[in-house]
């Protein structure tokens, strides 16, 4: 087993000296921008977010919309009600989880990811959600008609008009949706539009009455905390909530403002608490303006610090220290350049990091262990490592490319994109002899998006030495290629030179009603373990179709027929081939048989009932795999 950890100096390196920072200059390159240019340059920012399956939202929604006073109940939209986050169901005083762009707009259910995002999501009272239905929003009081239970809120047949609590956080959420999809991938292309009764196009009303509701209820804190939260788990922000005027420039024709800022930047990128930072920024304007504040503190447009910016070789900046803040707090920036008739903001935020040592945190390898047990079972580690995949409940991260360098993380709401570098502290457990870190009580992500490279194995090496690791196999066919896989945990066999291997789909899965690949092919996935058996985990259906040769196998496959399927006792091969060898494998991916030899028949009559798979070589060393049923 090869020992060097070659990616954890790396990752030492960025827990100090990150070169990548969000929200910091999360919007640069948007200023200037006004219309369709500005809405295409957030789209282009916030697009590509990690996204979970619908099952997995009810979860991601009781965090990011938690009861400040409760964090066992959420706040529900509409009512502003708290109550019980445990309590989902249909009807009456269950919760939903209402689509504030309604979904039949534009037909998008079970389109992932534009059923299941988050900014989209809020905890509805489950009647007042039936009876929102797919309405567009207006104002319609006093003509409408009062809810009985939530009483702020009126509507007609075709109109719903929220109480004042909820209309700036409607406006801002369609303001989102109508810039987060256009029209790329499978996904559909959402627009706004000054009217309603717009089912069933892809369209949401009345734009007029948005841009409106927009301006007169500014953003609140709850609206804030929650898009910091969705942020931590979806990795990608709403800008609305960020920047309110965004919506005027973009529909309601709104003038740029004097003052442009841009390239904002904070080095070291990630300060911890005790680090003096130097902050720089540029202001484009046909003027300088008389001064530039920089305000700081642990609350929205807060001017609890306060500092003014020095102007030199085309920035604006100064050096900054943080020691009346915390570790895990987030800090809120404010800029402001002044002149005699103007005024102009711009705004940034930061969470502070834990000032973590390279003592106290374990190699993977180390966790992993040399056995099928992490001799670490049971206590806390800090590890640090790259995102290697995203699945609902769990995350997988590496710090080398050597052998054991890979684990898996159970059940944490925070997670990055695959390429980030994180920091992880958690307890090392075993389910079903997986080793997994739980109970997860820190995270942070340092960025960075760097691709992963998987590394190259066969079937023979799908073994504790690869488990969490991210791995390719090439030359690979599947038993059931060209099917579809199936809306339940399913398994699927596929083989290389070396073997059998599984492929394992879940259910709330990115594979299920996709086809395997029909003719060999190249494919990616994670390495886990469920009771013993090894399997593969795509993170989606471009992991399987990275075809190789498919002429030649499709050739192939047509070349050998066997009966009688299903067989009882004999089972015959047809072909003109020369074979050299014949292999049989359970589901499981068992060897139950091996013969050498030019074979015609193979006796199955001491094979139980059930289904195979038959590999079969040719003198040439080439492949084909073929399924059958014993009974």
């Amino acid at each position: 087993m090869k020992t060097i950890n070659v990616w954890f100096s790396v990752i030492l390196f960025f827990l100090w000296h990150s070169v990548f920072s969000q929200p910091m200059g999360y919007y640069n390159g948007t200023e200037n921008l006004t219309g369709g240019e500005l809405k295409k340059a957030l789209h282009e920012i916030i697009k590509d977010h990690v996204d979970f399956s619908y099952y997995r939202t009810g979860q991601i929604i009781n965090y990011s919309d938690s009861d400040p006073a409760n964090p066992e109940n959420v706040i529900l939209f509409y009512l502003q009600e708290s109550r019980d986050a445990s309590m989902y169901g249909m009807g009456g005083d269950y919760i939903n989880r209402e689509h504030v762009w309604a979904k039949s707009h534009g037909y998008f259910s079970e389109i992932r990811p534009m059923d299941s995002d988050v900014h989209n999501l809020r905890p509805a009272d489950a009647s007042v959600n039936e009876d929102r239905g797919n309405k567009d929003f207006d104002n319609v009081r006093p003509n409408g008609t009062q809810h009985h239970e939530a009483t702020e809120c009126w509507f007609t047949e075709w109109a719903w008009e929220p109480g004042p609590a909820t209309k700036g956080q409607v406006a801002r959420i369609l303001f989102y949706m109508a810039t987060r999809y256009e029209d790329a991938d499978l996904e559909i292309d959402l627009e706004l539009v000054d009217k309603i009764n717009t089912f069933p196009l892809p369209e949401h009303g009345k734009l007029s009455t948005l841009i409106e509701w927009n301006n007169q209820y500014p953003p609140s804190d709850f609206e804030r905390r929650r898009n910091e939260r969705i942020y931590q788990i979806q990795q990608n922000r709403n800008p609305f909530v960020d920047n309110p005027e965004f919506a005027n420039l973009i529909w309601n024709e709104k003038s740029i403002e004097k003052f442009q800022f841009s390239d904002l930047k904070m080095i070291p990128e990630k300060p911890g608490v005790t680090d003096i930072a130097n902050i720089s920024l540029r202001i484009a304007s046909e003027s300088e303006p008389d001064s530039v504040i920089l305000y700081w503190g642990n609350s929205f447009d807060s001017t609890q610090s306060r500092i003014p910016l020095i102007s030199g070789s085309e920035k604006y900046f100064n050096t900054v220290s943080f020691s009346n803040m915390q570790a895990g707090e987030i800090i809120y920036f404010l800029f402001k350049a002044f002149s005699v008739n103007d005024t102009s903001v711009f705004r940034g935020s930061y969470i502070f990091p834990e000032n973590i040592t390279a003592e106290q945190i374990t190699p993977i390898q180390n966790i992993q262990g040399p056995g099928t047990e992490s001799p670490f079972f049971g206590q806390q580690v800090i590890v640090t490592g790259r995102i290697t995949a995203n699945f609902d409940n769990t995350f997988y991260i590496q710090d080398a490319t050597s052998e054991r360098s890979g684990i898996c993380v159970y059940n944490s709401l925070k997670t990055g994109k695959v390429g980030d570098s994180v920091v992880v502290r958690g307890k090392v457990t075993e389910y079903s002899t997986l080793t997994e870190l739980t109970d997860i009580d820190y995270f942070y992500n340092f960025g960075n998006n760097k691709i992963i490279e998987p590394v190259t194995i066969s079937t023979g090496q799908l073994n504790e030495d690869f488990e969490g690791m991210l791995v390719k196999l090439e030359n690979v066919t599947f038993a059931d290629g060209g099917s579809r896989i199936q809306s339940t945990n399913s398994v699927y066999s596929f083989f290389d030179e070396a073997g059998q291997g599984v492929l394992y789909s879940d259910r709330n899965g990115r594979l299920p009603g996709k086809k395997l690949p029909e003719d060999r092919t190249t494919i990616i996935g994670i390495v886990s373990q469920y009771q013993g058996v090894y399997q593969l985990l795509a993170r989606e259906i471009a992991d399987l179709t990275m075809a190789t040769n498919a002429t030649r196998q499709h050739e192939l496959k047509q070349d050998v027929s066997i009966y009688p399927n299903p067989a009882s006792s004999q089972l015959f091969l047809n072909t003109n081939l020369v074979i050299k060898s014949v292999v049989i494998y359970s589901v499981r991916g068992e060897l139950k048989l091996l013969k050498t030899g030019n074979i015609k028949n193979i006796d199955v009559s001491g094979l139980q009932n059930g289904m195979y798979f038959l590999r079969i070589q040719t003198n040439l060393d080439e492949f084909i795999h073929k399924k059958f049923l014993v009974q």
